[in-house]
């Protein structure tokens, strides 16, 4: 016979129960409006909106332990606006912001694994190399020849925080579904990046982003032979023309698989906005990732059409370089197939010269945040705060070591060889396309990270490891036709 009486409650089950919660949570809701509204009334309104923006972030920040994609978005979008943000609002800790977003995402991944018993979140194709690549930038904590233990902090707490990005994911991309969709918000965050770009060339720079300039003595970076350089939303022109070069390929190859009118007209809109925004950025390392990327794309694509366009777009190029001409932009373009000729790649090359001894007698480097920004900040005056890491590769030699440039080299290699041996096996034809694309942007990178220091700074370091979880879900997905998941087995229709 059942028992009628209810079962005992403790003060706990009755103070979290559904009833008590909603009650809880509009008193504390009054309370803050109403300490808003004293703190605004006194003139205090900025620790009033702060508070505003803790109570409307705090559930967002929550929600990404439990649905991951809401962090990852988030993350792309901060990533591609951050620098333009901080042009308007400086000294706002979004770093910080960012971090403990990444640091939320992987926590509720671990919980996941805990209780379905099953520790799976660390297991990639690519998990062997990342560990290692991760360790070095631990062991370089102990390196005896760092100045500075604060600027290892601040340059390890990104670099380590964005590579749990290539985790994160890689575990919620199991679909076709899900990794067009991160696509299509990178592809909008471009082209909203170039239309701003755009913008700067026909309008000028806003108040707020000249000010910055002046204030931090940047005007020698954006302003070369009489003209304004367009960065868009990003930290430099450089960053903004790189990222242009590579969308306006990725966007060329993809847009066949656009089946309505207003589809391909939007993507041609995105190719035309951000050539024009590579263009007008004077970005010579973004001039040099569309031959790149191309002869990644045909090599890659085995179609005879693309070999006879690159072919005739070759030749047009040619006559482009060789041209005689007074127009600013098309001379830009032929500076970045004459190296002889420019003397901001001649001084790179000597202080390359200069510096390798150093690099050979330093097998650990001289430390994590040793040299560039960093440097001058926690470790002025000494002799590599005052060198210029003018490439990626340098930087890291310098900052790690031989030890760690041969690693980085690895890193490379492993990214480049495994997704390479993983493509062959591909059979699905719309996620070979988006396969190819995440090539023409990876591997080009490999050349530019010579000249310019790309894959260290935001948005291209956080969207290095997006890139890599991208294509190797696309290459699992596709190697069976018309597949849906990673889980499904083959499906008769393509659910395109």
């Amino acid at each position: 016979m059942k028992s009628n009486a209810n079962p005992q409650k403790s003060l706990i089950d009755i103070v979290l129960s559904p009833y008590w919660v909603r009650r809880w949570g509009l008193a504390l809701l009054f309370f803050i409006c109403l300490g808003i509204v004293y703190l605004s009334s006194k003139g205090v309104w900025l620790i009033g909106f702060l508070i505003a923006g803790a109570c409307m972030g705090a559930p967002v920040l929550l929600a990404t332990m439990v649905n991951t994609k809401v962090g990852v978005y988030m993350m792309v979008s901060i990533a591609f606006i951050m620098s333009m943000f901080l042009r308007l609002i400086q000294g706002v800790p979004i770093g910080l912001l960012m971090d403990f977003t990444i640091l939320l995402m992987t926590v509720g991944e671990l919980l996941k694994d805990i209780e379905k018993r099953e520790y799976t979140f660390f297991k990639t194709p690519l998990s062997w190399v990342v560990y290692i690549w991760m360790g070095w930038h631990f062991l370089e904590l102990a390196n005896p020849e760092a100045a500075s233990r604060v600027a290892w902090f601040y340059v390890a707490r990104p670099a380590v925080g964005y590579i749990m990005i290539y985790f994160v994911t890689y575990r919620f991309l199991n679909s076709r579904t899900e990794i067009k969709k991160l696509l299509s918000l990178i592809i909008f965050l471009s082209f909203f990046s170039g239309a701003w770009g755009v913008a700067q060339f026909v309008f000028g720079y806003f108040p707020f982003e000249m000010n910055y300039i002046i204030q931090n003595d940047a005007v020698h970076l954006v302003f070369i032979q009489g003209r304004w350089r367009s960065f868009g939303t990003m930290g430099s022109p450089a960053h903004f023309g790189v990222i242009m070069a590579y969308m306006v390929v990725f966007c060329i190859l993809l847009i066949g698989f656009k089946k309505t009118f207003w589809g391909r007209f939007y993507y041609i809109v995105v190719i035309v906005t951000c050539f024009m925004g590579l263009v007008y950025s004077g970005a010579r390392s973004g001039i040099a990732v569309i031959p790149l990327a191309g002869a990644t794309v045909v090599g890659l694509s085995k179609n005879m059409k693309l070999y006879v366009t690159s072919l005739f777009a070759g030749i047009g190029l040619f006559f482009v370089i060789i041209m005689p001409t007074d127009n600013y932009h098309i001379k830009r373009i032929q500076s970045t197939f004459k190296s002889d000729e420019d003397e901001s790649f001649q001084v790179r090359e000597k202080n390359k010269e200069m510096i390798i001894p150093w690099i050979m007698a330093h097998p650990m480097g001289g430390g994590l945040g040793s040299t560039g920004v960093w440097g001058q900040r926690f470790s002025p005056g000494t002799f590599l705060a005052n060198f210029p890491p003018d490439s990626g590769y340098v930087r890291v030699a310098v900052e790690m070591g031989w030890i760690g440039y041969l690693l980085y080299l690895l890193l490379w290699g492993a990214v480049l060889i495994k997704t390479l041996l993983m493509y062959l096996k591909v059979k699905d034809e719309e996620l070979r396309w988006i396969a190819i694309g995440i090539f023409g942007a990876l591997c080009p990178l490999v050349v530019v990270e010579t000249a310019q220091d790309i894959v260290g700074k935001l948005p291209s370091n956080m969207l290095f490891w997006i890139w890599v979880a991208m294509l190797l879900r696309a290459l699992e997905i596709g190697t069976i036709p018309n597949r849906e998941s990673i889980y499904d087995e083959p499906a008769e229709d393509s659910d395109k």
